[in-house]
């Protein structure tokens, strides 16, 4: 392999890893593919969640949702599980 190869598939691996941890549905809500979900992108698929629903969802406090708070949030029933 070429080293321009080498550099190209390492580049597609790492920006296609959030994509690949994250289920269809949360995928589908993570509008500019950062594998994290931002309030706005969380209201897309679940208008009911508030800002305070969010911070709650928020462990870290990083203002985003990843995939385990995510998971977390579902489990707790603070947020419905979605299919996918």
């Amino acid at each position: 392999m070429t080293p321009k190869l080498i550099t190209a598939f390492a580049l597609t691996c790492v920006t296609a890893a959030p994509l690949l941890a994250m289920s269809d549905g949360m995928a589908a809500l993570d509008a500019n593919g950062d594998g994290m979900l931002s309030l706005e992108e969380m209201q897309v698929g679940y208008p009911e969640v508030t800002g305070d629903a969010f911070l709650t969802m928020d462990a870290n406090a990083d203002g985003m949702l990843d995939t385990d708070e995510v998971t977390a949030a579902e489990t707790a029933g603070l947020l419905p599980a979605k299919e996918g």
